[in-house]
């Protein structure tokens, strides 16, 4: 049980806390305590004071040299041998798909968002949904986690790709869930909604390592109706096994909707039984439904049916329901073809090859037609409805957890409709794809934008942190922990971006022509330009080509005019760090971000 607090006591203790000299000597090195700890390890708000004057909390002087990689799961050092570890609970929410456009029509999340710590330049490893999934679960690079695309791949026997890529990886046990979950992290873990793609959960197969509880969506996941879920229990501590049940297509089954109200159940239970957890939740939203229709005249973007526009008689009788739940907009306001670069031209981004030359240009170069542009509208106002659920997801776990959560949340990858006359889809290495939100609230965290450039493969390190773990020496993002007590913490200046073109496969939920059409690539980004290098080179060495844009951190501002140089000093080195990239390991791979 937890000793009765308020959370407006918690939070001025994290305050205190911050502005602690002998916390912010070891900010980088260690989560900072913001109430005590109960025997149990449970947290008890309401005695938050004794931990700032206990001097047993803060970091000791002896600690672990920095240039010494620590042990897979070892506890860090932030309290004397017998003394309670301050073990605050994580919930992390990943949207599908969700660009950085449909924050403002979220309204929990808006509320979320004014709580805590707004990431304005979080950068993804990669547009694609597998490998960035990949890279989230493990810290690490594609090049590292060794899933590249969604699908296993042209050689089955050699997977790149899907569930088949991960597994003969060992992923599973390269988790940070595995990690918290162990015998030293002491967390409960459960997971809900979509893993990694392909997959399968048949019945009497073993649940994925490192998750105290899983319900993993498989089967038909992507038209939100007509699932399955593969399960090991709805309790805090499943079975060894998951078993599958399928879904059908009542108003109720709507998979957002039923990860929703597990995930709650979920987190009551845990909160009741007091010792710390960790929940993912993962639903499909806002992704297309990437499959058969399984409910007649369903949208590509497919909404709640109470999200959804009215018809007829039922417009009449509810005229504020007449054009769906947009959130804090009508509906028939909002425009896509308003945002910057929609139906932009690309001639002036035209890429280059080393030496400077013009080089072909990739994917739709000719303007929308009207029936184009009102397509595209058509699909983002689908799209901030469906929005609308995964928001409603948002307020209930607000709802439920107590005041020693951190509450994440993120997407997997951005989404463009129309912009630079692209269609619809992600992939391209331009800020609509690979810019998404991450907002964090949660114990010691200071509200309030954060302007450096992040990655979601920081996000491993950051939960191991919390959890008073080390984070895993194989890592190749940081924590953000000091961020998040600091706003104005020294950071990393670039991210790096890792894209493989997958190949032709009817069974990839990101078989948009687009994603056939951008080449394989490796791109660097930093607060104001980014470095893109295309291998274009069909055999030929020299056959890469290059895209290079400043001022990208100017309002409004996108990709519109390529400005590679292969004499300008700046580009010449993020070529040599793009280079170094390629192959890099863990320290070596964070070393490059500075």
């Amino acid at each position: 049980m937890r000793v009765p607090g308020s959370r407006a006591a918690v939070v001025a203790v994290a305050i205190t806390l911050v502005a602690s000299v002998a916390v912010a000597v070891k900010l980088a090195e260690e989560p900072v305590p913001v109430s005590a700890s109960t025997a149990a390890g449970t947290t008890a708000s309401g005695a938050a004071a004794a931990a700032v004057a206990a001097p047993a909390v803060a970091a000791p002087a002896a600690v672990a040299p920095a240039a010494v990689a620590p042990a897979h799961g070892t506890v860090a050092a932030a309290a004397p041998a017998g003394a309670a570890r301050y073990r605050p609970n994580v919930v992390m929410i990943m949207a599908d798909d969700l660009d950085s456009s449909l924050v403002k029509y979220m309204p929990n999340l808006k509320k979320l968002q004014k709580r805590g710590a707004d990431f304005r330049r979080s950068f993804v490893v990669d547009s694609l949904c597998c490998s960035s999934r990949a890279s989230f679960l493990t810290g690490m690079y594609p090049h590292n986690s060794k899933v590249f695309i969604n699908t296993t791949g042209p050689d089955p026997a050699n997977p790149i790709g899907g569930h088949a890529a991960w597994v003969k990886a060992d992923n599973n046990k390269k988790t940070f869930a595995y990690a918290m979950s162990g015998q030293q992290g002491g967390y409960r873990t459960g997971f809900f909604g979509k893993f990694i793609n392909h997959y399968q959960g048949t019945s009497g197969s073993a649940a994925p390592a490192g998750w105290s509880t899983f319900q993993g969506l498989t089967g038909n996941l992507y038209a939100m109706w007509g699932y399955r879920l593969a399960s090991n229990g709805s309790g805090i501590q499943g079975a060894r096994t998951v078993q599958t049940r399928s879904f059908g297509t009542r108003p109720t089954e709507y998979s957002t909707d039923v990860l929703r109200r597990r995930a709650v159940s979920y987190l009551r239970s845990a909160e009741r039984d007091g010792r710390p957890y960790f929940v993912e939740l993962a639903p499909t939203s806002v992704h297309s439904r990437a499959s058969k229709i399984v409910r007649k005249g369903e949208p590509v973007f497919p909404a709640a049916l109470r999200d959804r526009p009215l018809k007829d008689k039922k417009a009449k009788k509810n005229p504020k329901r007449r054009f769906g739940d947009c959130g804090p907009v009508r509906c028939d306001k909002i425009d896509v073809a308003k945002t910057p670069g929609f139906n932009a031209s690309r001639a002036a981004s035209r890429p280059r090859y080393a030496d400077g030359r013009p080089a072909p240009l990739f994917g739709q170069t000719a303007k929308l037609r009207k029936a184009d542009v009102n397509r595209m509208r058509r699909y983002h106002r689908d799209r901030v409805r469906m929005a609308q659920s995964l928001d409603d997801m948002i307020g209930a776990v607000m709802k439920t957890v107590g005041p020693d959560t951190y509450l994440v949340f993120t997407s997997d990858n951005g989404y463009h409709l129309g912009h630079k006359r692209l269609g619809r889809g992600k992939t391209t290495p331009y800020d609509t794809d690979i810019r998404v939100p991450l907002i964090i609230a949660g114990p010691g965290v200071v509200r309030g934008p954060r302007y450096q450039v992040v990655q979601n493969i920081d996000l491993s390190s950051t939960f191991e942190q919390i959890a008073g773990l080390r984070p895993d020496q194989r890592r190749d993002g940081r924590s953000l922990l000091p961020i998040l007590r600091n706003p104005r913490a020294a950071w990393s200046r670039y991210a790096f971006v890792e894209h493989t073109r997958p190949v032709r496969d009817v069974n990839d939920p990101d078989n948009e022509k687009i994603s056939l059409e951008t080449p394989s690539y490796l791109a660097v980004r930093s607060a104001d330009s980014m470095l893109v290098r295309y291998d274009t080179r069909g055999g030929d060495p020299a056959g890469y080509t290059y895209e290079y844009y400043t001022g990208l951190s100017r309002p409004r501002a996108y990709e519109h005019t390529n400005v590679y140089n292969p004499h300008n000093p700046t580009v010449q080195t993020l070529l040599r760090k793009l280079e170094a990239f390629a192959d890099c390991e863990r320290a070596e791979c964070a070393a490059l971000t500075r």
